[in-house]
């Protein structure tokens, strides 16, 4: 076998293993299920409530669900996070270099704004030998 047909088998087990999780645990209920009734139920004391152990499987159950609840809920923070840092980390939404020649204490005068720099003269200009 390659090495790409090892990697396709682990990836297909992990997947197995993920989805196959909570028949794994109702199977593992049903196989144990008089070691639990004794041993873990949480009302092993309290037989007039006849639990047979479905506390345990509930419980079991509940942790599972909320796992992935976490997991999931984390996923898509970290997306969005992503996305966040992506977006407005990189890209500055506005530049304030005009606030400040109008705001500054030289330019209280109106005269000296009377001829304000053209933008195009950056790149308007005689060739520099």
């Amino acid at each position: 076998m390659t090495s790409k047909n090892y990697l396709a088998l682990f990836l297909l087990t992990l997947i197995s293993v993920k989805t196959l999780l909570v028949p794994v645990v109702y199977l593992d209920f049903e196989l144990r299920k008089d070691y639990i009734i004794q041993n873990l139920c949480e009302n092993r004391f309290k037989p007039q409530l006849k639990c047979n152990g479905q506390c345990y499987l509930a419980k079991k159950l509940h942790k599972i669900a909320e796992d992935n609840a976490t997991k999931q809920t984390q996923k898509q923070g970290e997306s969005i996070k992503k996305i966040m840092e992506e977006v407005f980390d990189e890209t500055p939404l506005f530049s304030c270099d005009w606030a400040v020649k109008v705001l500054s204490p030289k330019s209280i005068y109106s005269y000296q704004l009377a001829h304000p720099q053209s933008v195009t003269s950056s790149f308007f200009h005689p060739p520099i030998i």
